[in-house]
């Protein structure tokens, strides 16, 4: 989000040659199974994009979340349909936190280079974002352990394996589980933009010790601060699909004209858009003062605050730039061969993706309590 590092605008560069708006693509892959293009994945892993959370000594590039941030925010400008934010930030993330490093030595490598997608399943059915509230149990047996239960919002819904979050009697796990062992206890739910989201259902699942990633009292802490972090790359995303929405509503009306000159003469129209230009200021500026708080190394309660308070702006402001947006570009922007609406189905995906203004809101406000 710092437009004046030099690294950061290379990268930002990079990410706009990489993976450019294309239109006809986006619409190519909505609704099909994957919902992405798993040459352009691989691209994208082969400029290193998934290593950016990872340590150096991990194999990693060790850059941190602010350049995390720039690719999604650059990915969010082109509207990208690839899951970066699930599969190549918030995986990476938990995986780097994990306690084994020999654990990390076999995970990491296939899904750095591209080969290998993996999916985070954790959230309960009943909509609740808290991991401790996992519907996912674990049972230990002689040989290794039995997993039941259900859990939504799986993304990407169609990836070569799951890690899943599940309790036990002695506290929480993490699971790796291959994608065939659940291929047939899936069920594909379909999001605004065409994405899939999986639901899995898990009756008596069993899976050898050697599945176990990690188990303990640190796992919550692990899995919180992962997701964290997702959700503020996340909230950089929506800043980059709101600020090209609103580009695109100033250009168009700069060149359509009523009454023989520009609408955007119109004072009432100058007002509205500044209006949108105020909630996307306030939405870059808390998703920046949440990438320097991940910065500066905070975890646990602070992360939480930071992310929330990014999340709440930024799927606020996207959420009104882009529906605002369609009102001023009139009758053109229902269209679905204009691609106003590409940026304002996938907002309203990610706006309601690991909680939705009015969640981290409440989140925020109850973190605060006694701060």
């Amino acid at each position: 989000m710092n437009e004046g590092n030099e690294t950061l605008a290379l990268l930002r560069e990079t990410v706009a040659r990489t993976v450019p708006f294309d239109g006809d693509r986006i619409r190519r892959v909505r609704g099909q199974t994957p919902d992405f293009d798993r040459s352009v994945w691989r691209r994208m892993a082969e400029q290193g994009w998934f290593s950016i959370l990872i340590p150096e000594e991990d194999g990693g590039l060790g850059l941190g979340l602010e350049a995390a941030a720039t690719v999604a925010e650059q990915l969010g400008m082109s509207c990208a349909p690839e899951p970066f934010v699930m599969a190549g930030v918030l995986v990476p993330a938990l995986l780097a936190r994990m306690t084994d490093r020999q654990m990390r030595n076999e995970q990491l490598p296939p899904l750095l280079a591209g080969d290998r997608i993996v999916s985070f399943a954790w959230q309960a059915p009943n909509g609740s974002l808290n991991p401790v509230d996992t519907e996912i149990r674990a049972t230990k047996l002689s040989d290794g352990i039995s997993l039941s239960g259900r859990c939504r919002f799986v993304t990407p819904a169609d990836p070569d394996a799951f890690i899943l979050l599940a309790r036990s009697p002695e506290g929480l796990l993490l699971a790796s589980v291959p994608r065939e062992l659940v291929a047939a206890h899936r069920v594909l739910e379909s999001g605004p933009d065409g994405v899939f989201t999986a639901q899995l259902t898990l009756s008596g699942l069993r899976l050898p010790r050697s599945a176990i990633l990690m188990e303990g009292e640190d796992v919550e802490l692990v899995v919180g601060d992962a997701l964290n972090c997702a959700v503020i790359a996340q909230s950089a995303e929506l800043c980059g699909l709101m600020q090209r929405a609103f580009s695109m509503t100033l250009d168009y009306l700069r060149t359509r004209h009523q009454f023989g000159v520009p609408i955007g003469s119109f004072q009432a129209l100058q007002h509205r858009c500044v209006d949108l230009f105020i909630q996307q200021e306030l939405a870059r500026h808390a998703t920046a003062a949440a990438i320097r708080a991940a910065g500066q190394g905070v975890t646990g309660r602070k992360l939480a605050l930071a992310a929330s308070s990014a999340k709440a702006r930024a799927a606020y402001a996207a959420t009104l730039i882009t529906t605002q947006a369609i009102q001023l570009h009139g009758a053109i922007g229902f269209t679905d061969e204009y691609d106003l609406g590409l940026y304002v189905n996938r907002t309203a995906r990610l706006a309601a993706s690991l909680g939705n203004a009015a969640w981290h809101r409440r989140r925020y406000a109850d973190l605060s309590e006694g701060a």
